[in-house]
């Protein structure tokens, strides 16, 4: 439950676990991901590694497997798309070989999101929708929610706004139902996105502050770095170039403090075109 909404708490009880338990794979793994929300990447990947050890050891495949496809995200969120795509690949041998469905949906559905940073939209949406089947028929709620919020996605990006509306918040009432504060805030994220290329800006802005609010609560940076560039582009439409340049500088500092250099650069990009001060 500390794992849902209170980010500091969990860490410290997966920290004193794996302390009374070095060998503890599914503590190192949560630590992980709690690491990763942190944007402490260089943590979280240690952690990911004490996983990666413990199954080739003990020759526990399923380890194995959910290891490689978290250090794929990592590298992913560093920019290492080549890396990433390797271990999303590796991972989804291992579960296709092992018959374990509710990996194989999570390997969909981050290829998903990979296939559809190159653009290839046909292959993204075979993924997440083959993805969203299997956690249907698995009735696994968390995983139906982040298909559809990756549908989501595709279809905005496809310029379908009506549908990926609708995808969004099929997305956002099941992470409500759940509790699940990390993906309420991409789904606010999101909407706002959607909500600005409408035009409606000041819906937009509306759920870039919600999105806002719940990466903060979590301390999730990378989360927080997202919405204060989308609050900034926000408010550079409005002719705001103040407030637009005050966003993107938090938004580069937390890039900076995360250690995404590629990020860092969009922020210059967005500075640059804005007028920014550097300062």
């Amino acid at each position: 439950m500390a794992f849902l909404s209170d980010t500091q708490e969990a860490l410290s009880a997966y920290t004193r676990a794996v302390e009374l338990d070095p060998e503890n794979a599914e503590g190192w793994n949560r630590l992980g991901l709690l690491q990763k929300r942190l944007g402490e990447l260089a943590d979280a990947e240690r952690s990911y590694q004490k996983v990666l050890a413990l199954g080739n050891r003990i020759e526990d495949q399923k380890l194995i497997a959910i290891a490689t496809g978290n250090l794929g995200i990592l590298y992913a969120t560093r920019g290492d798309l080549d890396g990433a795509e390797a271990m999303y690949k590796k991972s989804l041998e291992i579960n296709e070989t092992l018959g374990r469905k509710e990996g194989m949906a999570s390997n969909y559905g981050n290829l998903g999101i990979l296939y559809l940073t190159h653009d290839d939209f046909d292959q993204a949406e075979a993924m997440f929708n083959k993805g969203l089947e299997v956690n249907k028929a698995l009735g696994r709620k968390e995983g139906m929610a982040s298909q559809y919020g990756n549908l989501g996605i595709l279809y905005k990006n496809r310029g379908d706004l009506a549908e990926a509306e609708a995808m969004y918040k099929k997305s956002l009432e099941i992470e409500k139902a759940l509790g699940r504060k990390e993906g309420m805030a991409s789904n606010y994220g999101d909407l706002g996105n959607l909500y600005k290329t409408r035009g409606d800006l000041d819906d937009a802005e509306a759920m870039y502050k919600k999105s806002l609010e719940l990466n903060e609560a979590l301390g999730r940076k990378e989360g927080m770095a997202l919405d204060y560039s989308n609050l900034g582009r926000l408010y550079k439409t409005r002719g705001d170039l103040e407030s637009a340049c005050g966003r993107y500088r938090k938004a580069r500092a937390l890039y900076v403090e995360i250690g995404i250099p590629h990020q860092v650069e969009q922020c210059d990009k967005l500075m640059k075109e804005a007028g920014c001060n550097e300062a």
